[in-house]
C-alpha cells in the first residue's frame, strides 16, 4: 500500500507564486508615508520584474504526423512544453491535458500525458468513436495556463473527412451538412452583432482621448465573420469628409482620426456598392495617446502625447518581450515624447509598449512585431539515401540539426494528403501564440523584413495583438484574488472542495479520507479541509483510470455536504474563424526521391484476403436457443451508435454536476437544458413508460401539482401523465417532446418505448407494441448514454404502424438500477492516471512479402535524437502505392530555438 501525500498545505507551496500578484498589491497598500511619483513608478518597475521572473508562464505546441485526417484513423502528436520567457525548457508542470473537440464545441476526447524533463509528451487521439466528419479541434494546457484563459491555450483545427467506403479509396469528403444543423452550438457567442456589413476599430494605444490625434486600425468582415475589402470615409459631425481609408486583402485597414474626435463616423462602400456608417468609439476625455508607426528603415520610434493633466507628471515606459522585461525608464509628456531605438537593439518577435501612471494603471499600450531573422541552425535537414521508391521499399533519409537535439518526425504520403500545412513551431511559439484568434497564413510574417510585411505585422499587432502578461495585474494595480488561480501540477492530484448545502454549516476542519483502487492495487490517504472547505491528495504515477472514493467525517450531518472533485478547468470552446474552417493549398513535395514507375506497375502484391489464413470448416449441429448472452447482445449500444449523429454520455454528464457542487437533475431536465433543439412540452414523464414506484408519495404529489395549469384541469397528455404517474399505462400514441419540430421516438435499452406522435394508422384492436421491462430513467445517473439520429429509418424496427410525419429517434441506455442511492457523505467517482500512449506500427516487409498496403502516414517517430555529430537516420517501408512522400520535423532545442525542416 502506497500513502497518499496529505494535506491542503502541501499544494499550497506550489501556488504561492501565483498569489504574488495580490501580495504585491497588499504590500503597495502597506506603506505608511505617501511616496513621491518617482518612488511610485520605481515601485511598479519593481514588481512587474519581480513578478516576471518568478510567475512564468508556460506555452505548449503540438507537432502532428499528418495535416487532415479521416475517421476511424488515428491522430499521432508530440507536445513540447516551454516557459514563455524565451521559450526553453524548465516548466515546473508535470500534467498535460489534451482534448478533441467537435465542430459543435463538445470535448469528446481527453487526453491526460506526463511531461518529461525536457518539457516533451506524446500521444494519440482516435477517432474511430466520431459522428460525423467535419472540422475539429485540438486543444493543450496544462492546468496553469487555464489561469489565463483559452488565449493561452494551444488550438489547431483540422479537416476530418468521412471514412473511405473501400480500403484505400481516399476521398475527401466532409460532409458538411455536419454539425451546423444537428448539433447546438457550444462554443463561445460572437460579440459581434452582424449584418452584411461589420467593422471593428482598435485606437492605437487602447483608446481614443480628445484633443489628442491618434491612429486607428479597423477590420470589415460581412456577416459570416469573412473578410471585406472596402472603402471608408471618416466623418465629422457635419457630415464633411475628415479623411479616408480603405482595406486590404485581409479587410484591414487604418486612418488618422484628428484632435477634435467628437462625433465621428466612418462611412464604408464595399464592392457591391453597399455603404454603411458606423460610430467611433467614445472618447476618453483625459488621458494619453501613444504612436508606433511602422519604420522602414533601421530604428523604431514612438511618440507619446497628453492632454493637459498629464503633461507635467511623471510617468513611466516599459518594454516586455514575452513576458521579460527588457527597458523601463520614467518621463514628462510636455509638448509631446519622443523616443528611438536601433531595431538590431531590441529583441526580435512581438514586443509589448506600455506607458503607465504611479499607481500601475495603464495609459496607453500596444504591440509591435520585429522580424526574427533566420538561421542555418534552425532547419533540420533531410537528405535520402533512397534513389527510387518502391511499393512496400525501405526509405532512408539522414537527418541533420543542432547535435544532441530531440525532435518528431512524419512520413506521409502525398498523394493522400489534402490539407496544407499549418502553423509551424517556430511561428507558433513567437507569433501565433501571441495573439488573439487566427492568422491566415501565419508563415507569410517569417517571410521577409521588407515595408510590405512591416506593414502587415503592424496591422496584426494592432487588430489581433492580445496581451499574454496583463501589465496592470504584474503592477498591482488590479489584482487577482489568490482563490482565483490554478496550482501548478508538478505531479498528479486530486483536489476539490467540501460544499455544504447550508451556508450555517462549518466546512472547515473536516476530516477527509481518500480511497483510489485499481484491480489489486490501492491508495489512501487522510486530510483536513482547510477554511475554505479545499482538499488535496498528490499521487505517485499511475496510468489508466483507477477508481476513486472520497469520504466526509461529518457523521450525521452527513447529507448535507457535497464533495466535489475538481476537473473542469479546461477553458470554454473558442468561436472558430471561417478561415479555420476551410482545408490549406496543398504545397509542392519537399522530398527528392524518384519514383520507378515500371516497379510500380509490375510489383506483385499480396492482397488482404490472401494474407488470411482459413481454418478448416466444421459443422455443428445443434438446437438454437435464445441465451442471456444474445439479449446482452441486442441490449448494447451498437443500435444506437450506428443510427447516431449526436451522443451524449450520461455518466459524463453526471459526473460533471456533481463536480461542480450541484444535485443530479431530473433525466427530463437534464436532457430539456442540454439538447438545444428538444421540447419536451414541459411534462415530467414521457407516454407509454410505467414508472411505477420510481417516485416516492411526496415526489408523486409535487409531480401532479406541477401538471396543473392556472384555470384548473388537465389535457389529454396531462391526464396521461397523471395516470403513469399512479402506475397506470398510457395507451394513446400520441407524442411526447419534439426535436427541431419532429415528433421524438423513445427506443430504451433498444425496445421502443413511446412517442413518435400521431400514427399513420391505427393499431388494430387487441395488437400491443412493445413494452421495455425497466423503468424509463428518472434522474440523469439512471440513464447510461443518449444516442440521436434524425435519419427517419432508425425506428422502422420498433412499431408496427407507420407514423403520419417524419420522426426523431432518442436511444435512451439505461444502467438498469438507479446509482443514486449511496452512502450520504461518500463520493464515488474516478480518476484518470496519465494515459498510456499507443505505438505507432509498421509493416516490417524484409519479413513479409509486399502486400495491399493503405497507410497515409508512413512512418511517426515521437522521439528523435541526433548524435554528437547532428545526425539520425530514419527508415521505414513505404505503402502500396505511395509516390510521393511528404516529410514534417519539428522540435525545440535545449536553449529555446525552434527547429523544423523547410
Amino acid at each position: 500500500m502506497i500513502g497518499l501525500i496529505r494535506k491542503w498545505d502541501n499544494l499550497k507551496s506550489l501556488i504561492t507564486l501565483s498569489f504574488l500578484f495580490g501580495w504585491c498589491c497588499q504590500t503597495l497598500a502597506q506603506t505608511v508615508c505617501a511616496p513621491s511619483a518617482l518612488d511610485s513608478l520605481l515601485g511598479c518597475m519593481t514588481r512587474v520584474v519581480s513578478t516576471t521572473r518568478h510567475v512564468v508562464q508556460e506555452k505548449v505546441y503540438l507537432h502532428f504526423d499528418n495535416t487532415g485526417y479521416f475517421m476511424g484513423e488515428k491522430m499521432w502528436f508530440t507536445a513540447y512544453v516551454v516557459r514563455a520567457d524565451g521559450h526553453r525548457p524548465g516548466v515546473r508542470s508535470r500534467v498535460l491535458y489534451v482534448e478533441l473537440l467537435n465542430p459543435s464545441g463538445d470535448v469528446v476526447q481527453r487526453r491526460k500525458l506526463k511531461i518529461d524533463g525536457r518539457g516533451h509528451a506524446h500521444g494519440d487521439l482516435s477517432l474511430d468513436s466520431l459522428y460525423g466528419a467535419g472540422f475539429y479541434e485540438v486543444r493543450a494546457f496544462t492546468r496553469y495556463m487555464s489561469n489565463w484563459g483559452g488565449p493561452a491555450c494551444f488550438s489547431r483545427v483540422f479537416p476530418v473527412f468521412r471514412a473511405p467506403s473501400t480500403l484505400g479509396a481516399y476521398d475527401p469528403v466532409m460532409d458538411e451538412r455536419s454539425y451546423r444543423r444537428r448539433l447546438p452550438d457550444f462554443r463561445e457567442a460572437d460579440t459581434l452583432h452582424r449584418s452584411r456589413l461589420n467593422v471593428s476599430f482598435y485606437p492605437e494605444g487602447g483608446r481614443l482621448v480628445s484633443g489628442l490625434r491618434s491612429r486607428v486600425a479597423f477590420q470589415v468582415s460581412d456577416g459570416s465573420g469573412r473578410h471585406v475589402h472596402a472603402a471608408g470615409e471618416l466623418l465629422d459631425g457635419d457630415g464633411r469628409v475628415v479623411c479616408r481609408g480603405s482595406s486590404d486583402s485581409i479587410g484591414r485597414g487604418v486612418f488618422t482620426v484628428p484632435s477634435s474626435c467628437d462625433g465621428l463616423r466612418f462611412r464604408l462602400r464595399d464592392a457591391r456598392g453597399h455603404i454603411k456608417e458606423f460610430p467611433l468609439p467614445d472618447p476618453s476625455s483625459e488621458g494619453c495617446v501613444l504612436e508606433l508607426p511602422p519604420c522602414f528603415d533601421d530604428s523604431l520610434r514612438f511618440s507619446v502625447r497628453g492632454t493637459a493633466s498629464y503633461r507635467d507628471r511623471l510617468l513611466g515606459y516599459m518594454l516586455m518581450n514575452y513576458g521579460r522585461v527588457w527597458t523601463c525608464d520614467t518621463f514628462r509628456v510636455g509638448s509631446g515624447y519622443h523616443k528611438s531605438y536601433l531595431r538590431d537593439s531590441l529583441p526580435e518577435g512581438v514586443n509589448q509598449l506600455t506607458v503607465f501612471d504611479g499607481s500601475g494603471r495603464i495609459l496607453c499600450e500596444r504591440l509591435f512585431f520585429l522580424f526574427p531573422k533566420p538561421s542555418p541552425s534552425d532547419t533540420i535537414g533531410i537528405k535520402s539515401e533512397t534513389a527510387r521508391l518502391t511499393p512496400c521499399g525501405k526509405v532512408r533519409l539522414r537527418l541533420r540539426s543542432v547535435p544532441g537535439s530531440v525532435f518528431s518526425f512524419s512520413a506521409m504520403d502525398g498523394g493522400t494528403v489534402f490539407n496544407g500545412r499549418g502553423p509551424s513551431v517556430k511561428s507558433w511559439l513567437l507569433l501565433s501564440s501571441e495573439v488573439k484568434g487566427y492568422i491566415e497564413d501565419v508563415g507569410y510574417y517569417f517571410e521577409s523584413d521588407d515595408s510590405v510585411h512591416r506593414r502587415a505585422s503592424d496591422l496584426l499587432m494592432l487588430v489581433q495583438g492580445w496581451r499574454r502578461y496583463d501589465w496592470e495585474e504584474l503592477s498591482g494595480y488590479r489584482p487577482r484574488s489568490p482563490e482565483e488561480w490554478h496550482p501548478v501540477e508538478d505531479t498528479l492530484y486530486v483536489t476539490g472542495r467540501l460544499r455544504s448545502v447550508k451556508k450555517s454549516l462549518p466546512v472547515d476542519g473536516i476530516p477527509l479520507k481518500a480511497y483510489v483502487y485499481s484491480g489489486g492495487s490501492h491508495l489512501d490517504g487522510a486530510t483536513v479541509t482547510d477554511s475554505l472547505g479545499r482538499y488535496a491528495f498528490s499521487l505517485p504515477d499511475v496510468w489508466g483510470e483507477w477508481n476513486l472514493q472520497l469520504k466526509a467525517g461529518v457523521k450525521k450531518l452527513k447529507s448535507r455536504y457535497l464533495l466535489t472533485v475538481d476537473r473542469r478547468f479546461g477553458p470554454p470552446a473558442r468561436r472558430l474563424s471561417p478561415y479555420e474552417c476551410r482545408a490549406l493549398p496543398v504545397l509542392p513535395s519537399d522530398l527528392p526521391l524518384l519514383p520507378d514507375t515500371m516497379e510500380f506497375d509490375t510489383l506483385p502484391l499480396l492482397s488482404l484476403s490472401e494474407r488470411l489464413h482459413k481454418l478448416p470448416e466444421v459443422d455443428v449441429k445443434a438446437k438454437r436457443r435464445f441465451t442471456d448472452g444474445a439479449r446482452a447482445a441486442w441490449a448494447t449500444e451498437k443500435r444506437g451508435q450506428y443510427w447516431a449523429d449526436v451522443y451524449y454520455d450520461c455518466d459524463e454528464e453526471t459526473e460533471r454536476y456533481l463536480d461542480e457542487g450541484k444535485e443530479i437533475p431530473l433525466f427530463k431536465d437534464w436532457f430539456m437544458g442540454r439538447v438545444e433543439f428538444a421540447d419536451l412540452n414541459n411534462l415530467l414523464f414521457f407516454p407509454g413508460i410505467d414508472v411505477k414506484g420510481a417516485l416516492t408519495p411526496v415526489e408523486l404529489a409535487v409531480a401532479k401539482d406541477t401538471l396543473v395549469r392556472e384555470g384548473g384541469g388537465l389535457s389529454d397528455e396531462e391526464e396521461e401523465t397523471e395516470a403513469i404517474a399512479n402506475g397506470g399505462e398510457c395507451q394513446d400514441e400520441d407524442y411526447i417532446g419534439r426535436y427541431k419540430g419532429h415528433p421524438i421516438v423513445w427506443i430504451l435499452d433498444n425496445v421502443y418505448a413511446g412517442g413518435g406522435g400521431k400514427l399513420a394508422m391505427k393499431v388494430p384492436a387487441g395488437a400491443k407494441t412493445k413494452k421495455n421491462d425497466v423503468s424509463f430513467p428518472v434522474f440523469l445517473d439512471e440513464a447510461k448514454s443518449v444516442y440521436i439520429t434524425e435519419d427517419p429509418g432508425a425506428s422502422a424496427s420498433y412499431h408496427y404502424p407507420p407514423f403520419a410525419e417524419e420522426v426523431v429517434t432518442v436511444f435512451v441506455y439505461s444502467h438498469g438500477a438507479s446509482t443514486r442511492r449511496s452512502e450520504k457523505g461518500v463520493r464515488r467517482t474516478f480518476f484518470q492516471g496519465y494515459n498510456v500512449p499507443s505505438t505507432f506500427e509498421m509493416p516490417d516487409y524484409s519479413l513479409m512479402p509486399p502486400a495491399e498496403d493503405f497507410r497515409r502516414t508512413l512512418y511517426w517517430n515521437p522521439d528523435v535524437r541526433t548524435d554528437g555529430k547532428g545526425e539520425a537516420i530514419i527508415e521505414f517501408y513505404n505503402n502500396s502505392s505511395c509516390r510521393e512522400i511528404r516529410i514534417s520535423a519539428e522540435g525545440v532545442t535545449p536553449d529555446g530555438r525552434s527547429i523544423f525542416n523547410e
